[in-house]
Parts: structure tokens; sequence; C-alpha cells
């Protein structure tokens, strides 16, 4: 992949992803209001693999798709054809996530978990590659996208083992 100078890009295409954190922020508050404080637990979880997992993805899949020259220059990559298979994926992930979240019992949310798991997890991993290897320290491979690539779908992986566990 050839690197290329990161772009000035409008600041929305770089919050896009993170729109499901504030959704998951929201919800939460939704839940203790309402009185979801009994099965807080099921909730959590469940607004993790609704929007930690699944809006995210999908914001990261609207971005990937329809504006991939910008958010690869973003990355500080030059722009490919990797913006359309990265844009899939996320929007598969953002898909099944909200599907089996919204609509399956909690032991089905774990595919969805999974899946966003591994991938999101070794996209990190090669965010932190570039970082070393070529020193790429763009906003959307060293900023605050490292937290949606680690913690958002590890915290969603540990809080479905306590409820299942529990």
């Amino acid at each position: 992949m050839t690197e290329a100078a990161p772009a000035k890009s409008p600041v929305i295409l770089g919050l896009l992803p993170f729109g499901g954190v504030v959704l998951f922020l929201v919800a939460e508050i939704i839940v203790l209001v309402a009185g979801g404080a009994s099965d807080f637990l099921y909730w959590t979880t469940m607004n993790a693999v609704l929007f930690l997992v699944g809006s995210s993805a999908l914001g990261s899949g609207i971005a990937h798709l329809f504006f991939g020259p910008t958010i690869a220059r973003s990355i500080g990559w030059a722009p490919g054809p990797f913006q359309f298979e990265v844009g899939a994926a996320n929007l598969g992930i953002g898909i099944a996530a909200i599907v089996v979240g919204a609509a399956l019992p909690p032991v089905a949310w774990i595919g969805p978990v999974i899946v966003a798991v591994v991938f999101l997890v070794l996209a990190g991993i090669g965010h932190i590659r570039q970082i070393v290897t070529t020193h790429n320290m763009s906003i959307n491979n060293a900023g605050p996208i490292l937290f949606l690539d680690f913690l958002a779908p590890l915290a969603t992986l540990v809080l479905w083992l306590v409820l299942i566990l529990r």
C-alpha cells in the first residue's frame, strides 16, 4: 500500500464511527431513567451490541464506502480499492449486530461480537504497526479510532461473557 500525506478532511467523516458511542451513552441514560437498573447488565450488553458494535460499524461502513478517498487520506494511506472492502465488512458487521442484537436472545449476540473483535482488533494492530514502522500519526490511524478498534469490541465481549456466565 502506498503512503500518502494526510488530507484535511471534514471532521464529520472521522466522527461517523463514534456515533455508536454517543448512541450507547444515550441508551444507557435512558435505561437508568426508565428504571432498567433491575437488569442493568442485560440492557448494557444489548446496547453495546447494538451501538458500540452495530452503529459504530455502520458509521465506519458509510465512511469507507461513500467517502473512501477522503477517509484513506485521513488514515495516512493512498486511496485504493481497500476502502470498498473495509466498508463492506463494516457494513456487514453493523447490520448483523443490529439485527441480532434487536431480534434474538443474548446467546446469539456472540456471532457479530466475535466478528467485530477479530476484524477490529486486527485492524487496530494494523494501525499500531503503521505507527511503529512508518511513524504514521494521521488522525484516523493513531487517533481516537484506536478506541473503537480495541476497547469497544473487547468491552462488548466482556459484557456478553459476564451476562451469559452469571
